[in-house]
């Protein structure tokens, strides 16, 4: 049997290519879950976008855990951690702080909970905290808070943490790939059958919409395709009834995808009985084609509008909610014109993303964290070197000590 493991640990791998069609995928998922959020009656399943995020971060992550043991006979976990922290946290507090901000100066009546909503996405525990807490993510205009989104990024962020130990404890356990990949299999369909019996109707649906262990099989999916699909041992000549076939299925996957975003309601049951997890072999299947060099669909995936989307498709998760939800309760005639509404809180969400992306991201994704405590001790010297750039901080040490000032004031609703 093939094992995971490379017997020439010494070796150099081909390098990693990055798969464009993979900015195209995350801009067809992001696209669905704002037009949703949007225009939830016109889009009805857009809020399934995060599942394909979902299953393209398995692969992702997977693929390349397994391309650096493969070349190096080890995994640099504290790189990996370090890599991840520098990717998603500098503009989660910076959501996070100036949200809060905003709530803490102009919308007090989000203020309740404010210190736990924080402190738990902080943590990468936010979808926990809203099984018990929050209200459902289908509860249109009741009150909607600007955090609900963040639930999927608590699961992204506990699958960051924990999966490149299971992965290595797997690899040097059991070593061979067939069986990884039955394991994953049979984690994947008890995923998905927990989701089918824990749901009781949509009255009650925090439990299995949040719920880590009901929501798994979408990144499991994408972990299992790394491991029988890694990208680095797929050969770009392949016959031409493969390419065929491989351009057939990347196509029937989007048209299954496009069809389940424009049918399937979130409080239908069937959405927690098969359809999320139809979504995701469907999801898994686009990526397995887009990552083969062999097939045409990654090519028509890659394009400037899908590139400039997909790579802020973070941030343009991340801001989404907060620019809608404080939009919308300034303006008062939301309802007499939805389209233009909907277009000016779309130019704000990829303005907002686009500042964060530039100014905020990809600075901080680049810094070099182990200068901070000599940056800061030159920082506050009476001479510094830095002379009056210091007065920029002052707007951010504004916003920080507003919405720590929010977080304490904030009202407690078990």
């Amino acid at each position: 049997m093939q094992q995971v493991r490379s017997q020439q640990t010494g070796k150099r791998l081909k390098k990693s290519r990055y798969i464009t069609g993979f900015d195209g995928i995350r801009a067809l998922a992001v696209v669905g879950v704002i037009v949703y959020h949007l225009l939830p009656y016109n889009l009805q399943g857009g809020y399934l976008g995060v599942p394909t995020f979902f299953v393209v971060s398995g692969y992702l992550i997977t693929d390349l855990l397994l391309q650096e043991w493969e070349q190096n006979g080890k995994i640099d976990f504290w790189g990996f951690y370090s890599r991840r922290l520098k990717r998603l946290y500098p503009a989660l507090v910076f959501m996070l702080v100036g949200t809060g901000t905003y709530i803490t100066l102009f919308e007090r009546s989000l203020l309740t909970n404010l210190r736990s909503i924080i402190t738990t996405n902080m943590l990468y525990l936010y979808n926990w905290w809203e099984v018990g807490h929050g209200q459902s993510y289908f509860d249109r205009f009741n009150g909607e808070s600007p955090f609900t989104h963040l639930w999927s990024l608590s699961i992204e962020g506990q699958y960051y943490l924990i999966w490149p130990l299971i992965l290595i404890a797997m690899i040097l356990i059991i070593r061979r790939k067939k069986v990884i990949a039955y394991i994953l299999l049979a984690l994947a369909a008890i995923s998905g059958l927990l989701m089918g019996v824990l749901y009781t109707g949509p009255d009650a649906l925090n439990r299995v919409y949040y719920g880590t262990d009901t929501r798994m099989f979408s990144i499991v999916f994408g972990a299992l395709l790394a491991i029988i699909w890694p990208s680095t041992h797929l050969r770009k000549n392949i016959s031409g009834g493969s390419r065929w076939t491989l351009n057939v299925i990347g196509i029937l996957s989007i048209g299954v995808m496009a069809v389940m975003f424009f049918k399937l309601a979130g409080q239908n049951t069937f959405t927690y009985r098969g359809g999320m997890f139809i979504m995701a072999v469907v999801s898994t299947t686009l990526v397995a084609a887009c990552a083969h060099p062999g097939a045409d669909i990654n090519r028509w995936l890659t394009n400037p509008v899908f590139a400039w989307i997909g790579t802020r498709s973070y941030g343009i998760y991340l801001y989404q909610f907060p620019v809608m939800i404080f939009y919308e309760m300034k303006i008062q005639d939301i309802a007499d014109h939805p389209i233009l509404n909907a277009l000016i809180e779309v130019v704000l969400i990829m303005v907002i993303s686009e500042l964060s992306y530039r100014y905020i991201e990809k600075p901080l994704r680049h810094y070099h964290y182990k200068q901070l405590g000599r940056s800061i001790t030159e920082f506050v010297k009476p001479n510094s070197q830095f002379g009056l750039k210091r007065l920029w901080m002052l707007p951010a040490l504004g916003l920080i000590g507003i919405c720590l000032y929010g977080s304490a004031i904030a009202p407690t609703k078990a």
